[in-house]
């Protein structure tokens, strides 16, 4: 065998050279399940700027690129796709290559995994390139390489992965030799904490070594390739006895061919860490047996006697991590990472910054956070009701696992597919009848649909033992019932099949009905069948016959189009549901249930009127039905008019008397989330999840509840759980709906470019499907990406193509919330006249389809746009209707935002103490919601009052708990305005120096994501800091840069304020007769726009230039008018200003006596705010250290 580094000729089955002792072929490849080694592309490349980001073990160095014939099929500037510009061949093998590329959609580039075509053909290389893209999708770590997809094109199959700029760490070793021990503990860290999150989601990698591990150029590690990875929940994929791995990082599971969990990946580990530290493996023998045999029956020789040198706690983590018991490992990585934090030294931390978004709160729930959030809360709250059952209290639990039943629509064996309505209907009346209990379980009927559309079985197809698992893997049923029907003449037969997974036993049973009208008796009969196969208690049987609940119908027919219209409705076809729902009332005009369900159509697809006078009948109709069905009804009733606290009550009486019962607990958890009750609705999923953690609706609903409560790392987790599955299932559907969620989380978190990705993704599959509704809800996301991406006209070729979609498929409520997304985007581009004509637009739409919840947000933004406007009185017209109207829906959330909203009103005309009120009020709900983000910018908001009132101890606080809030959540943009608005709290405490890293950091962030509104605010802040420790100059040199920054934007109170800012430099400067006409232009100019405060600051300045120029004439009146404005408002700091300045012009022309009185007013407010702030240091502002001084002064020297 000869060595690929040297040439020289070794023994056959050699495992390392005997002249360059380096490692031979076999030992660094994968083996696979079928006996052979699999190698790939991604050897280290150093040309340009770096290596790629793929693995090792898919290039060896004894075989040059092109040697296998492939590389020749995609030559540098091909397009793969019409997508990928292939840009350089950065290793090739066996299995196939990896290539540099460019996405020119996203302009960025990529790694692209090329499967051989010769090999595209067989199962276990398709299943391993899938079983790549699945569990590495499973894993969300910054440590774990980033899989985007599979593809094909041109016939080629490959994955698209991120490009990583460096080398593995095996190319590294082969540099060095062996590694420092404080870079190998570095590395060795990183790979610990993406373990951890592999193995959290149950994911074994089987395949760790140096050449799976990435390196960047910061020393960033990166764990790549699971190939040949399993998830510890899934079975069939690999068998006992199959040798997978690389045999010189194997653990002796796996060369004794075992089955492996968590503590195998930790094993290699040890190896790994072994050879960083020595740089050798701690098995070495002759040949590739050799090497796995010691690694059975040895133990490692301890690193340390090696090298005397190394930290003995280094050696004792390797030395732990290579027990052959697995028992004695570490049994987490988790624990491994601790013992090697334990050892090192303390490090600073960087604060890893989130990209920001300028719009403040106000923005969160009605402009373009708002739409987003709402539109996942709704998406997650839609399910398809169905009729079950309610009764006695649930009895406790068994202690025993409940059984779980999962019944599958029947075949129509008849002939006549007249008859193939019974197949659905049959089966939706069993799983009724059947029931459910804490003993009993039974999938819903639309969940059967969705998995069996998922796995791709028809109505019609035969059931085999494969199928029959598939079915109960992805249900989570251990009891599977299926059958047939028949028609002879009148008669009815129906054979049915019930399997018991676990023990693998089938009960026959068949019922017969005379005709149709006796159907509903047979199907009963065949119900105590089965919960008698079932070995079921007597008390339990009796239970579930007493609970069950029927569509209170005698018309089989009206049955029948009822059933329809729920599957039809569970498909999105909402227009077809709505004519099965009006055909079942036309069959029984008394079927209150079947009207109930039309008036949700209704509702759905926006006939506001129709909607509510359907469900008010279907209450009229519900008087003298069981309790359970008026339940139900309720519920329904109170959903279509949008009264969700009506509905919560309904639902919780269902779920009572039916807590396993998943359509009612997924009903529960969207109607709480809605209400914003996060910690209620994420227990009544965790249920769902519990019973069945391959829940995709569960999943969503999940993430959405951990996004709002600001842990939107947790939410990316369960999304990609749902991921998952949708493609493991092949449910493009899903996976389009998952990759439009994943599109909202990202431009939550202000990651525009994933946003943007994830939509085009889901943009994509949705064409092909057809999906209009789908295609205009994720133009509407894309818009709101690209418009902050400064792409402000394919933003609005996107809102504009998504309205006249939602005018084409005659959407009406569509339409209606389309125009309110149109004019936050032309609000935010200063075209307010333009968005005010679209919100009232909207608001008649709302009105029509009978939308409270949606015309209340028109007022409200309608208020919120007069605001803009400075049509404060107009403003605060419309806020107010919008806040009776919330009030009057019990909608929380609304009420909280609107009370904000009228806050911010109220802080700019000047309201401060109803401003507070406001403030406060809001601030509650958004505590006890758990909204972080809403929480953080209502804080803030009362810190700015606070501020203005001269309370700059309690405005400290709450801009700290806002930012405290804000950083929770990784709002970038709120964090670089809190940033920076701490940072000027504490430089109006005179606490400068305190402020500087707070200052570094806002611009920094500022910069980073090109906000010219936030830049220009952060420089006037720095701006600030020099002027209060009196540096004029440094202040000055700030402004200007604030002004330039300003001049970028169309925020026309930023460019006022920077203004004012150098004209009040160039009053200190002495130019005071070239300010006073700049301020008292800004003055007028301030109050148009609310800024009461810059408006009264302006008129103080002015009186003390006119006090520099001895005008003290003109300078008292101006004071006087300042003082009377300030004390009006109640802004402290500008009373002591105004009293001071008085004071002087009155000494100054000879009126000591009243001057003396306004000394001491001047010194007692300044004494009052340095007790608020329980800090003398605002008195050693430049600015009012000298006030106070001359005021401690003349009010003791100062004679009548």
């Amino acid at each position: 065998m000869q060595c690929p580094q040297c040439q020289y000729e070794n023994p056959a089955g050699a495992i390392r050279c005997a002249k360059c002792d380096s490692s031979l072929d076999l030992s660094g490849e994968t083996a696979t399940s079928s006996g052979t080694t699999a190698t790939g592309a991604g050897a280290t490349v150093t040309s340009g700027a770096g290596a790629s980001g793929v693995t090792e073990d898919w290039s060896k160095p004894a075989a040059p690129a092109g040697v296998y014939g492939f590389a020749q099929a995609l030559v540098p500037g091909t397009v793969l796709g019409g997508r990928y510009e292939i840009l350089e061949l950065l290793g090739e093998g066996g299995m196939g290559a990896v290539y540099k590329a460019r996405d020119r959609e996203l302009d960025r580039f990529v790694a692209l995994k090329v499967i051989r075509p010769e090999l595209a053909n067989q199962q276990e290389v398709l299943r391993r390139f899938k079983q790549e893209l699945i569990l590495a999708r499973q894993v969300t770590h910054k440590s774990v390489i980033r899989i985007f997809d599979l593809g094909e094109a041109e016939g080629i199959k490959f994955i698209s992965m991120d490009y990583i700029e460096g080398q593995d760490l095996r190319s590294l070793l082969r540099q060095k030799g062996r590694l420092a021990p404080e870079e190998a503990t570095a590395i060795i860290a990183q790979v610990c904490q993406a373990l951890e999150a592999a193995h959290a989601e149950g994911v074994v990698h089987r395949d760790l070594k140096p050449q799976n591990i990435m390196l960047d150029s910061q020393g960033r590690a990166t764990v790549m390739d699971f190939g040949i990875a399993r998830s510890m929940e899934l079975t069939g994929m690999t068998q006992t006895g199959a040798l997978l791995g690389t045999p010189d990082y194997m653990s002796p599971e796996q060369a004794r061919g075992q089955e492996v969990d968590a503590r195998s990946d930790l094993f290699t580990l040890g190896i790994i860490l072994y050879e960083l530290l020595t740089g050798k493996t701690p098995y070495r023998a002759d040949t590739v047996l050799g090497t796995l045999l010691k690694r059975t029956q040895e133990r490692a020789r301890p690193p340390i006697e090696l090298d005397p040198d190394l930290p003995r706690y280094l050696s004792d983590v390797a030395v732990r991590c290579l027990e052959i018991d697995p028992r004695l490992r570490y049994q987490k990585a988790s624990e491994i990472l601790a013992d090697l934090e334990a050892q090192r030294k303390p490090r600073n931390t960087t604060l890893l910054l989130r990209l920001p978004r300028f719009r403040t709160v106000e923005e969160l729930s009605t402009k373009w956070i708002g739409p987003a959030l709402a539109a996942l809360v709704l998406l997650l709250a839609v399910v398809v009701f169905r009729g079950k059952i309610f009764g006695p209290v649930a009895k406790p639990k068994p202690a025993t696992p409940a059984v779980s039943l999962a019944i599958l629509p029947f075949r129509n064996t008849s002939g006549d597919p007249s008859l193939d309505w019974l197949g659905p209907s049959l089966a939706e009346m069993l799983n009724t009848d059947v029931g459910q209990s804490a003993y009993l379980q039974t999938v819903s009927s639309s969940r059967v649909s969705q998995i069996l559309h998922d796995l791709r079985i028809a109505p019609d197809s035969n059931i085999d033992p494969d199928t029959l698992r598939r079915i109960g893997e992805f249900t989570s049923a251990d009891r599977l019932l299926w059958g047939q029907f028949a028609k002879f003449g009148d008669q009815i037969r129906i054979d049915v099949t019930l399997r018991d997974l676990k023990q693998q036993r089938t009960f026959p049973l068949k019922a017969t009905a005379p005709n149709e009208k006796d159907l509903p008796r047979a199907v009963e009969q065949l119900a105590a069948e089965v919960q008698k196969s079932l070995a079921l208690p007597a008390d339990i049987i009796k239970e579930l016959q007493a609970r069950a609940l029927k569509p209170s119908t005698q018309s089989v027919q009206a049955l029948r189009y009822y059933n329809e219209g729920v599957q039809l409705a569970h498909q999105g076809k909402v227009l077809d549901a709505q004519k099965s729902f009006q055909a079942a009332t036309r069959e029984d005009q008394n079927f209150a249930l079947a009207y109930a369900k039309l008036g949700q159509a209704d509702a759905n697809l926006g006939y506001g009127s129709e909607a509510e006078q359907a469900a008010r009948k279907a209450v009229d109709l519900s008087e003298k039905l069981p309790p359970q069905e008026k339940y139900l009804i309720a519920a329904i009733h109170a959903r279509t008019v949008n009264d969700n606290q009506k509905a919560i009550e309904a639902y919780e009486n269902l779920a009572k008397a039916l807590p396993e019962d998943s359509d009612v607990q997924l009903a529960l958890a969207g109607l709480y989330q809605a209400a914003g009750s996060s910690d209620k609705a994420r227990e009544c999923y965790g249920k769902l999840l519990s019973r069945d953690p391959k829940y995709v609706e569960a999943l969503i609903g999940m993430c959405g509840v951990e996004v709002m409560a600001g842990n939107p790392q947790a939410g990316i987790d369960y999304l990609n759980r749902a991921l998952a599955l949708a493609i493991e299932l092949g449910n493009d559907e899903e996976k389009s709906t998952i990759l439009y969620e994943f599109g909202v989380i990202y431009n939550q978190l202000s990651k525009p470019e994933e946003s943007l990705r994830n939509y085009q993704q889901a943009l994509e599959i949705e064409r092909r499907l057809g999906k209009k509704e789908d295609i205009a809800q994720t133009f509407k996301g894309m818009a709101q990406v690209q418009d902050p991406l400064g792409k402000p006209d394919e933003a609005l070729k996107s809102l504009e193509a998504a309205l006249r979609l939602l005018r084409e498929i005659g959407d009406k409520a569509g339409v209606g919330d389309t125009l309110i997304d149109l004019s936050n985007f032309y609000e935010a581009h200063a075209q307010n006249d333009q968005a005010l004509g679209l919100l009232k637009e909207s608001l008649q739409i709302q009105r029509e389809v009978g939308n409270q919840t949606y015309e209340a947000l028109c007022l409200n933004n309608i208020g919120a746009n007069y605001a803009d406007k400075g049509q404060y009185d107009d403003a605060l017209t419309y806020l107010n209707q919008a806040l009776g109207l919330r009030e009057k829906l019990k909608d929380p959330v609304g009420v909280a935002d609107s009370n904000y909203q009228m806050a911010d009103v109220l802080a700019k005309v000047g309201q401060f103490d109803q401003a507070l009120k406001h403030y406060l009020t809001a601030l509650e709900v958004w505590r006890r919601v758990n909204d972080k983000r809403r929480e953080a910018y209502t804080s803030y908001g009362l810190g700015n009052v606070f501020e203005q009132q001269g309370r700059l101890g309690a405005a400290l606080n709450a801009k700290a708990e806002a930012l405290k809030a804000i950083r929770e959540v990784q709002d970038r943009i709120g964090m670089a305005e809190m940033v920076g608005g701490y940072a000027d709290s504490l430089n109006l405490l005179g606490r400068s120096e305190e402020a500087q890293k707070s200052l570094e950091e806002a611009l920094a962030v500022a910069r980073e994501v090109k906000n010219q509104a936030l830049i220009g605010q952060s420089l006037n802040f720095q701006g600030d800091s020099f002027f209060y420790r009196g540096d004029l100059k440094g202040a000055k040199g700030r402004y200007q840069q604030a002004l330039q920054a300003a001049g970028r934007t169309t925020d026309r109170r930023l460019v006022l304020i920077s203004k004012f800012n150098l004209a009040k430099v160039a009053v200190k400067e002495g130019r005071s007769r070239a300010a006073v006409s700049e301020l008292r232009g800004l003055a007028g100019q301030a109050d148009a726009l609310g800024l009461k405060y810059v408006s009264v600051e302006c008129s103080v300045y002015v009186g003390e230039a006119l006090v520099n120029a001895k005008d003290y004439s003109q300078a008292g009146q101006e004071l006087d008018r300042a003082l009377a404005r300030s004390e009006k408002l109640g802004l402290e700091a500008l009373q002591a200003k105004s009293q001071h300045l008085l004071a002087t012009a009155l000494r100054l022309t000879g009126n000591g006596a009243e001057a003396s009185r306004h000394y001491a007013d001047a010194h007692r407010i300044l004494d009052e705010m340095s007790a608020e702030a329980k800090s003398d240091t605002l008195l050693k502002r430049a600015d009012l250290g000298p006030i106070y001084a001359e005021s401690a002064k003349w009010s003791r020297s100062a004679t009548p």
